[in-house]
């Protein structure tokens, strides 16, 4: 697998928070019960994605806005998506400029382990408010999103990439 483009051209906020907005409508178009067991968390792997390539723009306070965001919109434990979203957003800053130097498939592992992050710290804070475990099943979606992370690349940077001729 190829090292990530650079990307040429500024990213407009316009893009940015586009990107944001397409990902909560696909969380929450109704899917037929079953089917959303292995749709990855796509707003997620957004903040992943623009923590990794434009933190300046994209940050642990976006991810926490966000994650309320998502909280309201899937009628959750409120403070639940936010305090995953933030943490991952967190540990992927650490290593921000390591990720960023990784080959896709290397950085689909790193998504990987903080997908798998995230959806931990989503069955901790429920099983701590008295749900049950909901089964392993429900980390069968952070392989799947690192799965589809090369082509997450690859169509976030089609936009601004120089097309020489």
């Amino acid at each position: 697998m190829d090292r990530p483009q650079e990307l040429v051209k500024p990213v407009k906020r316009r893009f940015i928070y586009l990107t944001f907005a397409l990902a909560m409508l696909v969380e929450l178009v109704p899917l037929p019960s079953g089917s959303t067991r292995w749709l990855p968390d796509f707003v997620g792997l957004l903040i992943l994605y623009w923590v990794i390539n434009l933190p300046s723009r994209v940050n642990i306070g976006t991810a926490f806005a966000l994650g309320l965001m998502a909280d309201v919109a899937t009628a959750g434990l409120f403070g639940q998506h936010a305090l995953a979203y933030s943490v991952t957003a967190y540990l992927a800053l650490l290593r921000q400029r390591q990720l960023v130097m990784f080959n896709l498939g290397q950085q689909a592992l790193a998504v990987l382990a903080l997908m798998l992050t995230n959806q931990a710290i989503m069955v901790v804070v429920r099983m701590i408010t008295g749900a049950a475990f909901v089964g392993w099943g429900y980390f069968l979606p952070p392989l799947i999103g690192a799965l589809l992370w090369p082509l997450l690349t690859k169509l976030l940077v089609l936009p601004y990439r120089h097309h020489s001729l």
